[in-house]
């Protein structure tokens, strides 16, 4: 009896005890796979604070239609042959397809609580949906040049961005974001080989235009967006725009166009715009928080981007090959070298611009010369070493103290210093004769005649010169070499030139450079030289 009690009851317990150790580990998985799933929803899906732009988006397209070549599956009527009547109206091929633009995709799947509770879902990189397919049907219409400019979407990640095939990215949001290191070397592999970038902060949030500052860093390290100046081609490329019509606050002001750009050489490779596109171009509401270029003055905008960054592709493909390094030593004894001058601004704008400038000088009047290239700041004593001294940039810049006493002293012992606009864009022409008054407080440049030796004297003379299209397109009277001078004591110490010199001498296919044409460009560095050296 007893044994049967104390069976019983240890039956009881082991009872007792095993759902205890069976359900009690089961219970703390359970509870960490919930805590688990709820870190990983919460990283997944960042919750933002500023509604998405449109909702549902349709789904864009995943790949570009297929291109043909002009000519190629066009529907041509065929030869009729002799029956045919003379005055048989013929169909005319329709215009090549081609697809210059991608959107990429970006980012991650963000979330937004609104007023009513529901939550809502949306992919980061959409943004307008239709934007880029308008902008591209603007394109088409105001272009009217014979193609059909399609956009497709692709991811960033991926890869494959050839600037040979799909020349322009466009990249739109209003929210914060961070580029994976594929998306940056993608970035910097695309910009580099000749490609333009798009950035439009699509309602003008701060947020996304300090997110590509940031980012483009990572792509770029020593390079930093400038805003791109009034007289630049962006803003006259297809139309002229003086004035853009922002909305801000609910309020409606006339204000000159913003638009952030980081440069190779002068073109404009990653553009920034700050005011939104987005609601113009896909002609929806405009968001009373948010920042919008409106109306017309968006949709002319945006076409003058895209124009701009057609017209630069021949620009981007040159400035992208490997240009030759000279690996010999600095030749010693009677031969002729020069330095570019070094600052802090855009001083670097024409790649092995030596090489050119020294080669044709050899070659067209066997004059001995050392290819090794020099550069050297104004305040090294270095600058002696040099006979002349060229200096060239497209955006602002100021002389350091030190730097303006280096000039000046290089100057009165007897150096040429030659300066011209990189692309003839004037905030380089505004700041050189502000920052020439720190050197010489009375300093004026004055306009040498054509019948100055500099361009009369001797064998190569260039009392007529061309000019490219972008700079005729201004003033077209221009015919005449553009150069002014500073003199000390009677002797030419500075020859400058508002219109871009060096460009033409590279023999650089820049399509919106104001400067002087290629052959003449040379004739007037060689004089320029030869000039320097004789006195």
């Amino acid at each position: 009896m007893n044994i049967d009690i104390t069976k019983e009851a240890h039956a009881k317990a082991q009872r007792r005890k095993g759902p205890i150790h069976f359900f009690a580990p089961l219970r703390l998985c359970v509870s960490f796979l919930f805590l688990l799933i709820f870190t990983i929803s919460t990283y997944a899906q960042r919750t933002v604070t500023f509604p998405p732009a449109e909702a549902p988006p349709p789904p864009p397209a995943k790949a570009p239609p297929k291109t043909q070549a002009g000519g190629e599956e066009t529907d041509i009527i065929p030869d009729p042959g002799p029956s045919m009547r003379k005055t048989q109206q013929r169909t005319p091929p329709p215009p090549t397809n081609l697809t210059v633009i991608y959107k990429v995709e970006y980012g991650e799947t963000l979330q937004y609580k609104h007023p009513n509770g529901v939550v809502q879902k949306f992919e980061q990189w959409k943004s307008y949906p239709a934007d880029a397919l308008n902008l591209v049907t603007l394109t088409n219409e105001k272009l009217a040049d014979g193609n059909n400019y399609q956009y497709a979407t692709k991811p960033l990640a991926s890869g494959g961005f050839d600037p040979i095939d799909i020349p322009i990215l466009y990249m739109t949001g209003d929210y914060d974001f961070t580029l994976k290191p594929a998306e940056v070397d993608n970035l910097r592999k695309f910009i580099t080989g000749g490609g333009t970038i798009i950035f439009n902060a699509a309602r003008g949030r701060d947020e996304f235009s300090r997110g590509v500052i940031r980012e483009m860093r990572k792509v770029f390290p020593q390079k930093s967006f400038m805003r791109l100046p009034q007289d630049h081609p962006v803003f006259n490329s297809r139309f002229r725009i003086q004035q853009v019509m922002m909305l801000l606050n609910g309020v409606q002001t006339s204000r000159p166009p913003e638009i952030y750009s980081i440069d190779i050489g002068t073109r404009a490779a990653c553009i920034l715009v700050p005011g939104g596109l987005g609601a113009a171009l896909s002609g929806t509401e405009y968001h009373p928080d948010g920042r919008h270029i409106v109306g017309e003055s968006a949709k002319r905008l945006g076409v003058n981007l895209v124009a701009y960054m057609l017209g630069a592709t021949e620009y981007g493909r040159f400035l992208a090959q490997d240009f030759p390094v000279y690996a010999g030593r600095t030749q010693r004894g009677d031969v002729v070298r020069f330095a570019q001058v070094r600052y802090a601004g855009s001083w670097d704008i024409n790649p092995a611009i030596q090489n050119s400038v020294l080669g044709s000088l050899k070659e067209n009047t066997n004059i001995d010369v050392d290819f090794s290239p020099h550069t050297v700041a104004l305040d090294d004593k270095a600058t002696g070493h040099f006979p002349a001294l060229f200096m060239t940039g497209h955006y602002d810049f100021r002389f350091t103290e030190p730097e303006a006493a280096g000039l000046a002293r290089y100057l009165n012992r007897g150096g040429l210093l030659v300066v011209s606009s990189g692309a003839g864009l004037k905030p380089f022409d505004t700041a050189f004769k502000r920052e020439l008054k720190k050197v010489f407080p009375n300093g004026d440049l004055i306009k040498l005649p054509p019948t100055h030796p500099l361009f009369a004297g001797g064998w190569n003379t260039v009392d007529r010169i061309a000019f490219t299209p972008a700079a005729l397109r201004d003033n077209p009277t221009l015919e005449t070499p553009e150069f002014y001078g500073y003199f000390l004591d009677g002797r030419l110490a500075i020859v400058y030139s508002p219109y871009d010199l060096m460009s033409g001498v590279n023999r650089e296919s820049n399509a919106y450079a104001k400067g002087i044409l290629d052959t003449d460009a040379i004739r007037v560095v060689n004089n320029i030289i030869t000039f320097a050296i004789s006195h």
